[in-house]
């Protein structure tokens, strides 16, 4: 394969391009001006400036002698309006998937989100219809449903196949969100788990997504969708407990109870406080993702693709602690 990648200089991208390259594939990865690209180079990735803004005749050349497209490139829980949300998130895809119909490219996989489920009950799959309401300020999840329907929409009028792949929130080394938020409490000899702790997150390994599609790269098939939100079983406290060691930290956690944290997050809700660091991201959906089980639990994907994750999390955390203890500067 010659893969077309954008998004390479983040979390997801940046382990995909490893992998990719780790087995002999070509990787042609775009990248803005002014973006970090080492881990690209020092991966041997072709690098192509330019942006997902810009016309699909334009990207159409840089994607000359490329079999697949990976369109990764997204603003993530970032600040910003949504014109400035959708013309990445939602335009972006459109000049993308365009040019790749243009430059003659055999399948291309799109990543979105499981953010697009917006509020559920229960265990939700790759079945469920996307009609729930959004919160009005969840610019992310209105942004990556959108995106969807762009991609499905390129696939049936212009014949491009197209898998969706659909992670939950992704951490690893390289990692500018999650990893970050997180070391940031552990600075305090005292972090909270929300209620017991005992209950499993919707976090996966950027290396396990990564393994995910080049499954559905492999496979070649369109007109599918893969939720990714369960590579391992993984509790509240083992997350802490994990990325704690992988920071050289030992913090006491004390658990407060279920029905504070949310009445706490009811109250800052209604005074209008906003997710630190994501502030597009609403508070009581990270309350309710804290507090419940995963409902993502990514069983098409292991039947259909034979996706076997193979970094456990004791093991994931720990690299993803070391590398931000090592790089945090």
């Amino acid at each position: 394969m010659r893969v077309f990648l954008t998004g390479g200089t983040g979390l997801l991208g940046s382990h995909l391009a490893h992998l990719l390259r780790a087995k002999g594939d070509g990787v042609v990865a775009l990248y803005r001006d002014g973006a970090d690209t080492l881990y690209l180079e020092e991966n041997e990735c072709e690098l192509v400036e330019g942006d997902v803004r810009q016309d699909p005749e334009q990207l159409q050349k840089a994607m000359a002698g490329c079999t697949h497209v990976v369109h990764g490139a997204a603003l993530v829980y970032a600040d910003g309006t949504w014109p400035t949300i959708r013309a990445v998130n939602v335009d972006g895809t459109r000049n993308v998937l365009r040019a790749a119909v243009a430059a003659g490219v055999g399948h291309a996989v799109h990543i979105s989100s499981v953010a697009v489920y917006g509020t559920t009950d229960g265990v939700v799959d790759e079945d469920h219809a996307l009609d729930s309401d959004l919160p009005p300020g969840d610019l992310y999840a209105r942004s990556k449903r959108e995106a969807e329907e762009v991609a499905r929409g390129i696939e049936e009028r212009r014949g491009l196949p197209v898998a969706i792949v659909r992670p939950s929130a992704v951490y690893g080394e390289r990692d500018r969100l999650m990893v970050p938020a997180m070391a940031d409490m552990m600075r305090s000899p005292v972090v909270p788990l929300f209620g017991p702790g005992d209950n499993t997150l919707p976090v996966v390994y950027a290396g396990n997504v990564a393994q995910a599609i080049i499954a559905a790269l492999e496979a070649g098939k369109g007109g599918c969708t893969y939720d990714v939100g369960l590579d391992y079983p993984l509790t509240q406290r083992e997350l802490m407990e994990g990325l704690a060691r992988g920071l050289g930290r030992s913090p006491k956690l004390v658990s407060i109870p279920a029905w504070l944290v949310r009445g706490t997050v009811r109250t800052l809700v209604g005074l209008g406080f906003k997710t630190p660091g994501a502030k597009h991201l609403p508070l009581d959906r990270v309350g309710r993702l804290a507090l419940g089980e995963n409902p993502y639990l990514s069983e098409r994907i292991r039947r259909e693709l034979a996706w076997e994750p193979t970094h456990t999390h004791d093991d994931a955390l720990a690299r993803a602690g070391r590398w931000y203890a090592d790089h945090r500067r």
